[in-house]
């Protein structure tokens, strides 16, 4: 929050210093009016560009079509996953509900999106989206009034001035053209860098070491008092080596007893004693665990009589246990007093419930039908990845993929991919991983740096064409939608005047922009007011 009201009070002071230079004059002498809040320069320098470039009509055409159909799709998508949000809202806790900081996809103010991936990620989506507007209005034979850039403080926008009054009156095949390869080019870029980003940069990237990652760690748990932190790589535990995919069901030593955990941190190797034990990183509220009074830190030492080493042991028994039955559990939990973990009074039974029983009724999927309590575990608090598990997942998000779900899964999830820490991917993760393949012997700083960029570059084009494809007015998915609206209403209402279909259009148009902002506000205000 911190974060915001200094953005907020640039801004402030922006706007200030800007209103007090437009009423002396001094803006309109280079060129410069004000929109609101924001500065506008206007220049006609690279008209001579765009009417170069427009001369391939027929390649513009074909592309128009092109961006239509990618506006369409992304259109109808947005607002199904938009509406799908919704209705989990209630479900969300308000701490968990998104920020005001998070809605707002700027570098700087936006707390996931890197400054200067950012800045260079919107500079290329802006430039790209409006150059595309001023080709095809050529294409269209419409007059290209200016070309200019928009600043807020900082600059935020370019754009490409059209003749309103000819993209008014020209026919709605152009008219729609012009609109949709804005967003339509944001879309085409953002697919070009992911398969840049993918299929050619992390293709050729290798891990240094084949050993569990640390990629996170649960506050209070025996991994952060033991010193393990993100980005360290456990080589062994108790002398006991730890390889590839062996980190979950390895040997571990009984729980609560202390173990020597081998590590590398960087090129160092270090050497740390932490309790073992399967560790609960997170209970959800009214389930099994949080009713048997379980809680975030504890170490679970037993459940149905049998001890839990590691977290097939946990799984294992899990399965073996019929749901609705009631089984003990012992945990233990760390006193602050005596520095030892001891154990937890509170807890001594718990009663399973169906997994896919409870996924059916509360999130309509599927699951599979084994007990289930409610909890994330991870051994000694520390969540792992295998190195190369990592790479394939950056490689190839639909790895595996064999339904549409899966597809859509896969791309959520490589959007999120800086909710996971892993863009920008920096020291201490990329220290693991060195260039190879073609890049062999370029510095690993540089690659990574590239790779980056290009992730950025997706990220930022593939919000900025997913936000203008809305269908809202002003944006350019809210004047696709309007002309596209206006075709059909004007076919199945023939026999109306004039008069009457506009009036159709206008409502239904600003019915959805309206449907669209409060389908954005409510992932903000409804976990808080619920």
């Amino acid at each position: 929050m911190d974060g915001l009201i200094i953005a907020l009070a640039v801004i402030g002071i922006y706007i200030v210093l800007a209103y007090a230079l437009n009423r002396r004059g001094i803006l309109a002498k280079f060129n410069m009016t004000m929109w609101g809040p924001f500065i506008m320069w206007r220049t006609k320098r690279g008209k001579d560009l765009i009417e170069k470039l427009s001369k391939p009509t027929r390649f513009w055409n074909a592309y128009a079509l092109l961006s239509k159909v990618l506006v369409i799709g992304t259109m109808v998508f947005i607002m199904a996953l938009l509406i799908w949000e919704a209705f989990l809202v209630p479900s969300i806790p308000a701490e968990n509900a998104p920020s005001v900081e998070m809605l707002i996809g700027l570098p700087g103010i936006n707390p996931i999106i890197p400054i200067w991936y950012g800045i260079l990620g919107l500079v290329v989506a802006v430039f790209i989206h409006e150059f595309a507007h001023g080709i095809l209005t050529r294409v269209g034979n419409m007059a290209v009034k200016a070309l200019g850039i928009v600043f807020l403080v900082v600059p935020m926008g370019a754009f490409v001035e059209p003749d309103e009054e000819a993209l008014v009156k020209v026919d709605k095949k152009k008219r729609t053209s012009v609109y949709a390869v804005g967003p339509g080019t944001n879309i085409i870029a953002a697919i070009i860098c992911a398969l840049l980003f993918s299929s050619i940069m992390v293709a050729s990237a290798e891990p240094i070491r084949d050993n569990p990652l640390v990629v996170s760690v649960a506050d209070g748990s025996p991994a952060t008092l033991g010193g393990l932190s993100y980005g360290d790589q456990i080589i062994s535990v108790n002398g006991v080596a730890i390889g590839n995919g062996q980190y979950s069901n390895f040997d571990a030593p009984d729980p609560g007893t202390n173990a020597s955990v081998t590590f590398y941190r960087g090129d160092d190797l270090l050497q740390a004693n932490v309790i073992s034990g399967v560790v609960f990183t997170t209970i959800a509220d009214d389930l099994p665990a949080d009713n048997a009074g379980l809680r975030n830190g504890m170490i679970l030492s037993s459940l149905n009589g049998s001890v839990v080493r590691n977290e097939a042991d946990f799984r294992n028994i899990l399965m073996s246990i019929a749901p609705g039955t009631t089984v003990p559990v012992s945990a233990l939990v760390f006193n602050s007093t005596s520095g030892s973990y001891e154990a937890a009074s509170t807890v001594s039974s718990i009663t399973p419930v169906s997994k896919k029983e409870y996924f059916a009724t509360h999130y309509g999927q599927d699951a599979e039908d084994i007990a289930y309590v409610g909890v994330n575990t991870a051994y000694m608090g520390a969540v792992t990845n295998d190195p190369q598990v990592i790479l394939d997942k950056l490689g190839n998000p639909f790895a595996g993929a064999d339904s549409f779900n899966d597809f859509i899964s896969g791309t959520l999830v490589y959007i999120a991919l800086p909710f996971y820490g892993l863009q920008p991917l920096q020291s201490p993760l990329s220290d693991i991983f060195v260039p190879g393949g073609i890049f062999a012997g370029i510095p690993t700083d540089i690659f990574w740096m590239i790779a980056n960029s290009l992730y950025w570059i997706f990220w930022i084009n593939l919000m900025v064409g997913m936000t203008n494809a809305l269908p809202a007015v002003p944006l350019d998915g809210g004047f696709l939608f309007k002309d596209w609206l206006d075709s059909i209403v004007n076919k199945v209402k023939k026999k109306s005047d004039q008069a009457t279909r506009d009036m159709y259009v206008n409502s239904i148009t600003w019915a959805f922009a309206l449907l669209v902002l409060f389908l954005i506000v409510w992932q903000l205000i409804g976990p808080r007011l619920l």
